[in-house]
């Protein structure tokens, strides 16, 4: 009985790893300033702490369709791990558009993670960084990823985006760049603690 028992809990762990997919799809708040774009409310650290977050319109974060999702779980998890291996605590974003040149955007908050440890994993990583935060684009894969890094109470946020690996109309990423740098430094750059220079 003891060994089944055994049996169970082990299977049920591995399906929890597994199974994940990383489609947040929590009801998140939003508030649309005007057609063109859209203010989220994001909670971390269990309704703790939020931050605004503006994306344009035509970001979906309420559904999941395949076809604009560029990576499996597996995929994910491996980039998740590769420079941080800690478990992040909560995610609390996930949106793509129906734009095949664009992005995957994620976000998950590490509670107990200084921004001093995940400056030390990037160090032989290209990056920008200063006081309170960390940017990063490099290749992962098939993947082009931007991964940015902000110091918070308790912790730290932290946002990964992915192309699209299969698009070949963008072969230098230019309109991809382009997508991430609009949506983090132009449309969020009241998220950062001072003006930080796109990552090229």
């Amino acid at each position: 009985m003891n060994g089944f028992i055994r049996h169970i809990s082990i299977l049920a762990l591995f399906c929890l790893t597994s199974c994940q997919n990383y489609y947040f799809l929590k009801e998140q708040r939003v508030e649309s300033d005007n057609q063109s774009y859209s203010k989220f409310k994001l909670y971390f650290d269990q309704g703790k702490n939020q931050i605004d977050f503006y994306t344009y319109a035509d970001y979906v974060y309420n559904k999941v369709d395949k076809q604009y999702i560029y990576f499996t779980s597996s995929e994910m998890r491996k980039l998740l791990y590769h420079n941080i291996p800690q478990n992040y605590t909560e995610q609390f974003l996930f949106m793509y558009t129906y734009q095949p040149t664009f992005s995957n955007i994620l976000g998950f908050y590490y509670k107990g993670v200084s921004i001093e440890e995940v400056k030390k994993r990037y160090s032989e990583i290209p990056h920008k960084e200063d006081l309170n935060q960390v940017f990063s684009r490099y290749s992962f894969g098939k993947f082009q990823v931007f991964d940015l890094f902000k110091k918070v109470d308790g912790g730290v946020i932290r946002f990964v985006a992915i192309n699209n690996p299969n698009y070949p109309k963008d072969p230098n990423y230019k309109n991809f760049n382009k997508e991430i740098n609009d949506m983090f430094f132009e449309n969020n750059n009241l998220l950062w603690d001072g003006y930080v220079e796109p990552i090229n």
